[in-house]
């Protein structure tokens, strides 16, 4: 009995002394991917607008940004997270991607979030905070909803 109650605190010890800069897997696997479906912002040209009278109105080309449906996926294995953005988060000067996904750095995983960095390039920079309770994502302009991807490739939903 006192073995049993000596290994149950060497085990919250360790799972406590692990922090944030130490990537956390669910109990069981080796990896963790979130597949996160939510909107993202994109640069649209809107085209000239019709007066009140139903003429329309050659002003010329305006451009705007509008919220467009996005998915973003996130993978954490080996203490490394990887991201793959939606299309219309990529910036036109981000460097190269190994298939579409980036990784991150200054990552810090626990039990309640997921955080990491993103430089594009130069200028542009997209931070990743992921909820772990909730499930809430925000990665650049992109704001979702994050659900557990399947463990292997022949497992179905329903």
């Amino acid at each position: 009995m006192r073995a049993f109650g000596v290994i149950r605190a060497a085990s919250l010890t360790l799972m406590l002394s692990g922090g944030a800069a130490q990537a956390q897997a669910p109990a069981g696997s080796e990896s963790l991917d979130l597949i996160c479906v939510g909107s993202d912002a994109a640069l649209m040209a809107m085209t000239p607008y019709r007066n009140s009278i139903g003429a329309p109105h050659f002003g010329g080309v305006y451009y705007g940004e509008a919220r467009v449906p996005a998915q973003l996926g996130v993978r954490v294995e080996n203490g490394q997270v990887r991201v793959k953005p939606p299309k219309s988060a990529v910036p036109l000067f981000a460097k190269d991607a190994k298939d579409g996904w980036y990784v991150l750095a200054d990552v810090a995983v626990d039990r309640l979030s997921i955080k990491g960095r993103l430089k594009w390039n130069r200028i542009d920079r997209s931070s990743l905070t992921v909820d772990r309770r909730n499930g809430a994502v925000t990665f650049g302009d992109f704001a979702g909803v994050c659900q557990q991807a399947a463990a292997s490739a022949d497992t179905t939903k329903f």
